[in-house]
């Protein structure tokens, strides 16, 4: 087949989350099993930096890149103006199936436009963003007037990567024929070089790991809160990964709290840095609200880091089909201390390898991205 994958924000652009990884990867796997892919994206890459050079190829995937009008409205409002789209009118009549990653943005709005017109079939995979949760919701409702329920409307099939995601599709009134479970796949290098990350931030003694953007919906203040209940006091908190606005509020909380000497904010952490963050951690702690999947623990555990994770998400969902960890009540820090101080090498490892046998079973991307050509031939011709 020829697929199309649309995304403000594809490979490298790390900064933005699991949508850039995610449709990396899915787009990369089925390269890899002989079709024919294509991604069209912006050029954002992180809060300070764009990508250079224009068009290019990565892991057997034709990418073209479109400028953003402002690097900095696409990184702090979403605000993903691309320079140059309407060559892409006349290019999406070439491919079987347009898959989209993500909503509410003008690339993926214009792009699900040119396909209806050329009468292609349309995928859109949200991965949490098709409902309005969180920051900007009046923005978001404005952008649903404009735009966003035609696009759904139009829209010819859903991918959920959950049960709980689908279970929110369903609410917003899309018809059940239309939605297909599939969850992500999850890929991590756990090659680790002779640095350590302790020594690199300066972090003495054993430390509880977050790892992710800071949003309010992470329930990172509830692991900060947790501090005070751990019997061990010289357990510290790691906040690795990259400012939403959120940060100036957790670290207020950690001063009210006392524990403001206990809490480490690295900034966003890649690559070898990152899978040692996970390596040296007694724990990954996951537990937001709203979590439709959930890289990190998956990631956490291919590293051999037990997780805990809130119970009522698609996150929780995953881990506890495979058995693969801690589940806790969202917003419940003392929950959160009760693994802490109860943890036990010999049950927590025995998780980790659970879930380490489930993640490449049933998390694998070769497999995920078979299922997904399958389910582009039910519609595609």
């Amino acid at each position: 087949m020829k697929v199309l994958h649309v995304t403000p924000y594809f490979y490298e652009a790390w900064a933005y989350g699991g949508i850039p990884r995610l449709s990396y990867h899915l787009a990369a796997a089925q390269a890899a099993l002989g079709h024919e892919v294509h991604a069209v994206t912006t050029d954002a890459r992180d809060r300070n930096s764009r990508r250079t050079g224009g068009d290019y190829q990565v892991s057997g995937i034709s990418v073209r890149v479109h400028p953003n009008l402002s690097n900095l409205l696409a990184y702090h409002y979403q605000l993903f103006w691309p320079r140059g789209l309407a060559t892409e009118a006349g290019r999406v009549g070439d491919c079987d199936v347009i898959h989209i990653h993500g909503h509410r943005n003008l690339l993926n709005t214009r792009m699900a436009e040119y396909a209806r017109r050329a009468g292609k079939p349309i995928v859109l995979q949200p991965n949490g963003t098709l409902v309005n949760i969180e920051r900007r919701r009046a923005a978001k409702n404005f952008y649903d007037a404009l735009w966003g329920r035609d696009q759904v409307r139009r829209t010819t099939a859903f991918v959920a990567v959950s049960h709980v995601e689908r279970d929110q599709f369903l609410k917003l009134g899309l018809a059940p024929g239309t939605i297909r479970v599939i969850p992500n796949g999850v890929e991590m290098d756990t090659r680790v070089d002779n640095r350590s990350f302790k020594h690199e931030f300066k972090i003495s003694g054993e430390y509880v790991l977050y790892l992710g953007k800071i949003t309010p919906r992470k329930g990172i203040e509830h692991a900060i809160a947790a501090l005070p209940l751990f019997d061990d006091q010289g357990i510290k908190l790691v906040v690795a990964g990259n400012d939403m606005g959120f940060e100036r509020g957790l670290r207020r909380r950690a001063e009210r709290l006392g524990v403001a000497d206990r809490v480490v904010f690295t900034g966003l952490v890649t690559g070898a840095m990152k899978a040692l963050a996970y390596r040296e951690a007694l724990f990954t702690v996951y537990a937001g609200r709203d979590e439709i999947f959930g890289l990190v623990p998956w990631e956490s555990i291919l590293c051999g880091t037990p997780v805990i994770v809130a119970d009522d998400s698609g996150c929780g969902e995953w881990v506890k089909a495979g058995q693969a960890g801690h589940l806790v009540p969202y917003g419940d820090p003392a929950a959160i201390a009760r693994v802490i101080n109860t943890r036990g090498r010999e049950r927590d490892q025995a998780m980790v390898q659970q879930g380490i046998a489930f993640c490449r079973e049933r998390l694998d991307w070769g497999r995920i991205a078979a299922d997904m050509i399958e389910y582009y031939r039910e519609f595609a011709r």
